[in-house]
C-alpha cells in the first residue's frame, strides 16, 4: 500500500527482445489465454497487450490496479482484464484456459510450489510459464556507487529491520530455478537480456520508495529525512547526479516434460 505511484514511475520495464522471445517460444497468438500474475501496474501486461495480446492482470492491491489501469487507458477496450485476485485465489477467477503465465518480480513472493499445481490446471498442453526480473535493486549494486550509498543510508536510519524482504538471508535453495524443477513444469530456459542506461539522482531514491525495505511501515514520518540523506550521499559519490548504469533482465521459460 502506498507504493503504486512510485512503481508505476520508477519501476523499469523490460526491453522489447524480452517479449520478443516470449512470443517465440510460446507461439502466442492473439487467441492465446495470457495471465500476468501479480501484474503490479503493467510492466509486463501492457506490453503484451501493444503486441495485440489479451492479458489477464490479476494482483492482490487495489492501488496497483488502480494505476495499471490509468496507464493502459490508451489500449483499446477489452485488451487487459484487470482484476483483484493473487496466487492463492486464482482457480476461483474464472480464468480461460490459459497458453502462458507470466510473473514479473512477483515469483518470490508466492507459495512457488502450490501456485505451479494451481497453474498445471490451468495451462493448456504446450503452454508454460514466462518468469521475468531485473537486477537493479541496490543488492545487485552493493560494490558499484550508487548501490552502497542506499545500503548506507538504510543502515543509518533503520538498523537490521531494513532487509524486510529478507533477500540478504536467501540461499541457493530459494532459487527460482530449483523451484521449478520439481514442478509441474520442470524443462526450464533461461534468457538474459543486458540493459544500460543513464539514472538520475531522482530515479534512484524513486527506485528505492516502490520497493518493501523502504515500505512507509518502516519509514513512518522519516520519509523526507531519508530523501534527504540520500540525496546529499549520492551527490557525494556523483556531483552531476547522473549515474551510469547496466543491468541484467533474467527470463525463465518454463514448461511441462
Amino acid at each position: 500500500t502506498g507504493k503504486a505511484g512510485y512503481y508505476a514511475k520508477y519501476r523499469r520495464g523490460y526491453p522489447a527482445a524480452v517479449f520478443d522471445t516470449i512470443i517465440s517460444r510460446f507461439g502466442l497468438l492473439p487467441s492465446s489465454g495470457i495471465l500476468d500474475l501479480g501484474c503490479g501496474t503493467g510492466n509486463v501486461a501492457i506490453p503484451l497487450a501493444e503486441r495485440g495480446f489479451r492479458v489477464h492482470a490479476v494482483d492482490p492491491e487495489p492501488e496497483m490496479l488502480a494505476e495499471g489501469r490509468r496507464r493502459g487507458a490508451a489500449l483499446p477496450t477489452g485488451r487487459i482484464t484487470w482484476q483483484a485476485g493473487s496466487d492463492t485465489t486464482i482457480t476461483g477467477l474464472g480464468l480461460p484456459r490459459l497458453r502462458l503465465c507470466t510473473m514479473g518480480l512477483s515469483f518470490h513472493w508466492m507459495d512457488r510450489g502450490a501456485v505451479l499445481l494451481a497453474l498445471d490446471a490451468l495451462i493448456e498442453p504446450g503452454g508454460g510459464i514466462a518468469c521475468l526480473s531485473r537486477n537493479d535493486s541496490f543488492f545487485s549494486h552493493l560494490d558499484n556507487g550508487w548501490g552502497g550509498a542506499v545500503k548506507d543510508v538504510l543502515s543509518e536510519m533503520l538498523g537490521d529491520t531494513w532487509d524486510y524482504s529478507g533477500r540478504l538471508s536467501r540461499t541457493d535453495e530459494d532459487r527460482h530455478e530449483k523451484i521449478f524443477l520439481t514442478s509441474p513444469f520442470p524443462v526450464i530456459e533461461e534468457h538474459s537480456f543486458q540493459v544500460r542506461e543513464e539514472l538520475t539522482v531522482d530515479d534512484i531514491i524513486g527506485l528505492q520508495l516502490s520497493t518493501s525495505y523502504t515500505s512507509p511501515v518502516l519509514l513512518h514520518e522519516r520519509h523526507t529525512e531519508f530523501c534527504t540523506r540520500l540525496t546529499r550521499r549520492l551527490l557525494e559519490l556523483e556531483p552531476s547526479g547522473k549515474f551510469s548504469d547496466e543491468s541484467t533482465v533474467h527470463l525463465i521459460i518454463a514448461k511441462r516434460r
